[in-house]
């Protein structure tokens, strides 16, 4: 019992930062939860994605585009069967690992069908394309049958920018479908030996090659209540469009592609002409999300296979996000800091001088929180580690904002409470006062004041000793605060006078205040063998009472509370006494020039 006392002790005088550390954090998670901070965070994630160093092309992965000068040496667009069946022979000649169609084929565009599903039976190592969530579009029916088809469906942000990437789908009859680009990679390691597996019975992590994947949840990294539909992962782009290998369709044609550009490669043939529309915003698009900076769906998918091959042969990170329970700790870690770090400051600032250089101190201890955390974050994404950032610096900055108006009122109470009796002081009494005085005037109410002075109380300091004298006072304070209204304010005004404003308050009902005041002191039975009146303590009161007028001034109404005080005490004290205003002075006809 003895031993947890001091710890009592302790948590009891901690109890303000405690519950800024634990209150701003549960008001963080909340909003965090919320998806108040999903957008920033998003958006922090987009700067460490440009910011970082540049990537090498991809060796693996050659894209064949279909840009403006394509549709326009072909005529038209949708291409015909018979100039996609010539493509797909041309790019099939020079021997590619893996070939992949990046476009809708679902209905046959004469000229040339025959000779297309010819060469689309007899390409094993092709890989179609379908539309599978929302608005299907279904593949060609060859590749269909042959289960050599993709889902081309893509993840987008609330914001409307690419960011997470499809890897698989479990359609309505159990059976897992695997994206385009998981298609393409998945067939590009089989002659590597390398499959994916899965890591443990019920769980969401597979082992491909040198990597564990895990699907992202709903509220992983700064997400919130996101749709984790599928099987998810964070998209790692390597680049955009200029970090793929490209060769357009019309230099194939025309044979201008060397004999081993394509051998043993991914090759994807897609569409990139601005004029088809099939532009998406990724993380490289600019503020204003202009078409100049989108990102087409070709690029969007090689980007996704270029990731999952990499990180199954060379071990290239996946960007992974923190259990709940780290981020958690992170946030809390990052309010602790904002706490401690400003009531430090706040602690020391009171032994400074206005001029001193540590007020400095407060500036840096800003920066810190706001720089310290964005930092930790780019160095953990480098390290395939998506932080969340906003969150801790919220938690940080909102926790030294409530230790800074927790500390401000403190000075605030300091600055107008008596310390002893916990009183008004003089100081809140006079402000007070006015506001009541101003408030009364324009609404023509009554306003009244009581002064107190504890009879005889100099001969019970000698007799008892000025800190029983101190327990007397604050006795008698209490005393006076539970006898009268909410709305009105006791203060002590001197050293052992107290004073009560009392708003909209008639004579007679102040005087009964008053009087109240009285009994209820003289009902504590404080021993005062010194007294004259009384073996007890006990109050003289002087009572007044005035409707402001313009000519009225509250000195007038404390000089009369204070005559009626005097008054009481030649009365013999232990009474109360109302107090008389002068009369409004009349102006001297030979003094007005």
């Amino acid at each position: 019992m003895c031993s947890s006392s001091p710890v009592r002790h302790r948590l009891w005088q901690w109890r303000a930062r405690l519950g800024s550390i634990f209150g701003t954090t549960g008001i963080v998670l909340a909003a965090t939860t919320g998806g108040l901070f999903q957008m920033f965070e998003a958006a922090m994630l987009d700067r460490y994605i440009q910011h970082r160093p540049l990537e090498a092309r991809d060796p693996r992965i050659v894209l064949v585009t279909i840009d403006e000068n394509d549709i326009e040496a072909a005529g038209q667009w949708p291409l015909s069967d018979e100039r996609l069946a010539i493509l797909l022979e041309e790019v099939r000649s020079q021997q590619p690992r893996v070939l992949g169609l990046h476009l809708y084929r679902d209905v046959p565009i004469e000229p040339g069908s025959d000779r297309l599903s010819q060469v689309l039976a007899s390409t094993p190592n092709l890989i179609g394309m379908e539309k599978y969530v929302g608005q299907s579009v279904p593949p060609p029916p060859i590749l269909q049958q042959l289960n050599q088809v993709g889902l081309a469906d893509m993840v987008m942000d609330p914001d409307g920018v690419i960011r997470r990437a499809l890897v698989s789908v479990r359609d309505n009859e159990g059976h897992i479908r695997n994206s385009f680009a998981t298609a393409l990679a998945l067939m590009y390691l089989q002659q590597e030996q390398v499959s994916i597996e899965a890591d443990a019975p019920g769980t969401s992590r597979v082992q491909l090659g040198k990597t564990l994947i895990e699907s992202l949840r709903k509220n992983d990294g700064g997400y919130a209540q996101i749709d984790d539909g599928g099987y998810q992962i964070i998209l790692n782009y390597r680049g955009p469009r200029e970090n793929f290998e490209s060769v357009s369709m019309s230099e194939v044609l025309a044979g201008e592609s060397s004999d081993d550009r394509l051998r043993d490669r991914i090759v994807i043939i897609g569409p990139v002409a601005p004029s088809l529309k099939e532009g998406y915003n990724t993380p490289y698009s600019n503020r204003t999300r202009d078409r100049d900076t989108q990102m087409s769906s070709l690029v969007i998918h090689a980007n996704l296979t270029s990731q999952l091959v990499s990180a199954a042969l060379d071990g290239r990170k996946i960007i992974r996000v923190p259990s709940p329970a780290l981020e958690w700790l992170w946030v809390i870690s990052w309010a602790a800091a904002g706490t401690l770090i400003s009531w430090y400051w706040w602690q020391t600032s009171q032994f400074r001088s206005h001029t001193s250089p540590a007020w400095s101190l407060l500036l840096l201890y800003l920066l810190g929180l706001c720089l310290i955390p964005p930092t930790v974050g780019y160095l953990a994404f480098l390290n395939g580690l998506w932080v969340p950032v906003i969150s801790p610096l919220a938690a940080g900055l909102t926790a030294s904002f409530v230790i800074s108006l927790h500390k401000i009122h403190r000075l605030q109470k300091l600055a107008t409470c008596d310390g002893l009796t916990q009183l008004a002081n003089r100081r809140y009494f006079d402000l007070y006062l006015e506001r009541a005085w101003g408030l009364s005037l324009r609404r023509q109410q009554p306003i009244s004041i009581i002064l107190c002075d504890v009879d005889y109380f100099k001969p019970y300091n000698d007799t008892y000793g000025h800190r029983q004298g101190d327990d007397c006072l604050q006795k008698i304070a209490q005393t006076l605060a539970r006898s009268v209204r909410n709305g009105d304010v006791v203060a002590r005004y001197g050293g052992e006078e107290f004073a009560i404003i009392l708003p909209d308050t008639t004579l007679m009902d102040a005087l009964k205040v008053a009087q109240r005041m009285n009994e209820n002191v003289s009902c504590l039975r404080l021993s005062h063998q010194s007294s004259a009146v009384a073996p007890y303590v006990t109050l003289s009161c002087g009572v007044a009472n005035l409707t402001p007028k313009l000519s009225h001034t509250p000195h007038q109404l404390i000089q009369a509370a204070d005559c009626a005080l005097y008054e009481a005490k030649e009365q013999g004290r232990n009474t109360c006494v109302l107090g008389q205003i002068a009369a409004d002075p009349t102006p001297d006809p030979a003094t007005d020039y």
